[in-house]
């Protein structure tokens, strides 16, 4: 019965932060890191302040748990693909993934962005994040199993080779404005299409199934770590809290 009872109790508290979290991400986008409060939050949730402080210490944990919530969603697309189909390992193939899921996840294209009107200074919370300095060596491990596979050019150093693809992706993430001017701006799926051939042609190396299957449990490793941290993040969002004296509430 008490372990029932507190199965009962953490579902019921994953429930409210999920809950939390999604009104704070909408009105995150409506209104601005700048303008919300706490206070908004809650009102808008229909729950005390008090309540929203039962899941995060401060307003900055509560945005980077939305944020973080998103990640985990686009983490966990990208594995199912990964276990679907091998070839989903190249690297063009996950630059495209990069690419499209961002830009359909208003969240995670305003933090790529460095948006001042919808994140404001929580952009540099974020960037100075060990947790987001973590997620980022995926990348570096990512991009060493595949030159080690034959799947990835190997002429450049990982600084060069980090800062040319960084790069030319971020082109593609942040060029709509501007090319828009020249009547140049194609749909999402044909940006997509043009930001993997440009990866292709410059990157990527003719694949073997011998090496695709080699290769692929590797990357699906280094994105389950990705996935854990992420999900060890937000434990504190459904956790119950502790009390000063140890006692659970």
């Amino acid at each position: 019965m008490i372990g029932s009872a507190r199965a009962r109790s953490t579902q019921a508290r994953k429930l409210r932060a999920d809950h939390i979290l999604d009104v704070a991400s909408d009105l995150l986008l409506r209104w601005g890191y700048a303008r919300l409060t706490i206070d908004d939050i809650a009102r808008h949730a229909g729950v005390g302040k008090g309540t929203v402080y039962l899941h995060w210490n401060t307003r900055e944990d509560l945005f980077y748990s939305v944020i973080m919530r998103q990640q985990l969603a686009a983490v966990e697309e990208q594995l199912a693909a990964l276990r679907r189909d091998v070839t989903e390992v190249q690297v063009h193939r996950l630059v495209r993934w990069k690419y499209t899921t961002v830009m359909r996840r208003p969240i995670l294209r305003a933090i790529l962005r460095a948006d001042p009107e919808i994140l404001g200074r929580l952009v540099q919370f974020a960037k100075g994040s060990e947790l987001v300095k973590l997620l980022g060596t995926v990348s570096t491990d990512y991009y060493r199993a595949l030159i080690d596979h034959g799947l990835m050019r190997d002429d450049l150093s990982m600084t060069d080779l980090l800062f040319e693809m960084g790069a030319m992706t971020m082109g593609f993430f942040t060029a709509d404005t501007f090319m828009s001017v020249f009547g140049a701006d194609p749909a999402l799926e044909r940006k997509a299409d043009l930001l993997e051939d440009a990866i292709r042609r410059s990157f990527a190396l003719p694949p073997t199934d011998e090496a695709l299957r080699a290769v692929a449990p590797m990357v699906v490793e280094l994105f389950e770590r990705s996935r854990e941290m992420c999900v060890e993040y937000l434990k504190q969002s459904y956790a119950p809290p502790v009390l000063p004296t140890g006692e659970q509430p």
